[in-house]
């Protein structure tokens, strides 16, 4: 599990890497071409970033919400 997280936070930072490629390459001045490009790396990074935090939830890598029983 440990791997498909990796991989999914891993195509979730690429796509973020994409966006900020097309902004600095001035592809987003270009026309609806730009943003449609934003647009679908914003919903993949969107996509796999909650897959990624949902396995790492499963897998015990994050914190879990709730209240504690110490105390």
């Amino acid at each position: 599990m440990l791997a498909l997280m990796l991989i999914a936070a891993l195509i979730a930072l690429l796509s973020l890497a994409g966006v900020v490629l097309s902004i600095t390459t001035g592809l987003l001045a270009s026309g609806i071409d730009g943003l449609f490009v934003i647009f679908a790396c914003l919903m993949m990074a969107a996509i796999f970033g909650g897959l990624a935090l949902s396995l790492a939830s499963q897998g015990g890598y994050l914190p879990s919400r709730g209240r504690s029983d110490k105390g």
